[in-house]
């Protein structure tokens, strides 16, 4: 699996987006069989090294099977933790949009088991 999970908080600065990404590829590499890193944008003439896209993470699946169960549960303990953290989870062209401002616990849980099966 590989895949692109974006992130948005218009009430977090590109500092502190920047930390939470780091945070949360941490949180993704130490739980589920992926690797996360930060996106990389292609660097325009004349720049020097790689950008990187504030807010995007790249996966990329170690094994098989099980990896997308256990990046849902990562991703479901961040809602918990910062509900306006909009995300969208790009798989082969296929998204997956979670905002969950407004959603209680149960219902965050309920949409992820959905996704699941």
């Amino acid at each position: 699996m590989d895949a692109t999970l974006s992130l948005h908080d218009s009430r977090m600065t590109d500092d502190d987006m920047a930390e939470l990404c780091f945070a949360l590829s941490q949180d993704i590499a130490r739980e589920t069989d992926l690797t996360a890193r930060q996106a990389e944008a292609a660097g325009g003439l004349g720049s020097k090294g790689d950008a990187v896209t504030i807010g995007q993470i790249a996966l990329v699946a170690l094994g098989s099977g099980g990896a997308g169960v256990a990046l849902l549960q990562v991703l479901k303990s961040w809602v918990e933790r910062k509900p306006t953290l909009e995300m969208e989870l790009e798989v082969s062209g296929n998204k997956l949009k979670i905002k969950a401002e407004h959603l209680s616990p149960e219902q965050i849980e309920q949409t992820l088991q959905a996704v699941q099966q």
